[in-house]
C-alpha cells in the first residue's frame, strides 16, 4: 500500500495518514505476538537444554537455576511487550523530529505504564502532560502555509536566444544559431 495508491482512490492527506496509522497498529500487534511467541519458544528450548545438561551431571542447584532462568525469561518478554506497546501507542503521534520521537519513547518506557491487553494504561494522560511540558517535540497539527511569489506579469522583451546573441556578440568564440 502506497500513498499514491490511496490518493488515487480519492483519499486526502489526513485520511491517508489515518489509514497508515490503523494499518501500523494491526501490523505491530501481529509483530508483538510473533516476537512474544518466538521469545517464549527460545526460552523453553534453553530451559530444556539446561535441564538436560544438569540431569546428566546432576546439579543439586538445578531447580534454583531453572527458576531464575524462567523468571529472567518472563522479565525479558514483559520488557519486549512494554516496548511494543509504547511504539504502538506513539505510532499515531506526529513528532517534530526523529530525535524528539526517541526522547519521547525513552521517557515513556522509563515511566513504565501498566499494560492491559497490549495497551498502555494512562498513555493519553501522559501524552497530554508531555505536550504541555515540551510542545516543540510535536509537529503542528496543520501544515505550514506555502507562500509563492509570482512575477509581475511582464513578458521579457527578448527571447533567451536573442539575449545571448546580444550579450556575446563581440565574443569571437560565440557563434549564434544559424551562423
Amino acid at each position: 500500500m502506497k500513498t499514491e495508491e490511496l490518493k488515487a482512490l480519492g483519499l486526502n492527506d489526513d485520511q491517508v495518514q489515518k489509514v497508515f496509522a490503523m494499518n501500523g497498529t494491526e501490523m505491530n500487534d501481529l509483530k508483538q505476538q510473533i516476537t512474544t511467541l518466538t521469545a517464549e519458544r527460545d526460552t523453553a528450548r534453553n530451559n530444556l537444554s539446561d535441564a538436560n545438561k544438569k540431569l546428566e551431571g546432576y546439579d543439586p542447584e538445578w531447580r534454583t537455576k531453572a527458576e531464575k532462568a524462567e523468571n529472567d525469561a518472563k522479565a525479558q518478554v514483559a520488557a519486549m511487550q512494554q516496548d511494543f506497546a509504547a511504539q504502538t501507542a506513539a505510532a499515531g503521534v506526529r513528532f517534530s523530529s526523529e530525535s524528539a520521537k526517541r526522547a519521547f519513547l525513552s521517557d515513556l518506557k522509563a515511566k513504565k505504564l501498566p499494560l492491559q491487553d497490549g495497551k498502555l494504561l494512562g498513555f493519553e494522560d501522559y501524552l497530554k502532560s508531555y505536550r504541555e511540558s515540551d510542545p516543540d517535540a510535536f509537529a503542528p497539527e496543520k501544515a505550514a502555509p506555502t507562500i509563492t511569489v509570482g512575477s509581475k506579469g511582464q513578458t521579457p522583451a527578448t527571447s533567451s536566444q536573442s539575449f545571448l546573441d546580444n550579450k556575446y556578440k563581440n565574443n569571437p568564440f560565440y557563434h549564434p544559431k544559424g551562423e
